[in-house]
């Protein structure tokens, strides 16, 4: 959701994917990323300084509810405790 910190009021409300937990902000590509318990990334163009733009949802994992980005790759990093019995690092290079 967007809000006025000043007026104290929501401005506009979008969708995420179930149980989000994990905001990550890539300040270079004007992007915020939602990573969420459900396993799937939510993410949102900053460019429109009025708003956000959902941008799209993709699943990444079960249990992928960390996030980090590369400022200068632009690269995500998502951490998955348990893909295939495995722990897993799986790297997303996102489209322009």
């Amino acid at each position: 959701m967007t809000v006025d910190l000043v007026a104290v009021r929501v401005l506009r409300t979008l969708p995420v994917a179930h149980d989000p937990d994990v905001l990550a902000i890539d300040a270079g590509a004007r992007r915020l990323y939602v990573a969420s318990e459900s396993g799937t990334l939510s993410t949102f163009s900053l460019a429109d300084s009025r708003a956000p733009i959902a941008l799209g949802d993709v699943f990444v994992g079960d249990g992928a509810h960390a996030v980090a980005v590369d400022p200068l790759t632009h690269r995500l990093y998502l951490p998955l405790a348990d893909e295939g019995g495995r722990c897993l690092l799986r790297v997303l290079l996102p489209r322009d």
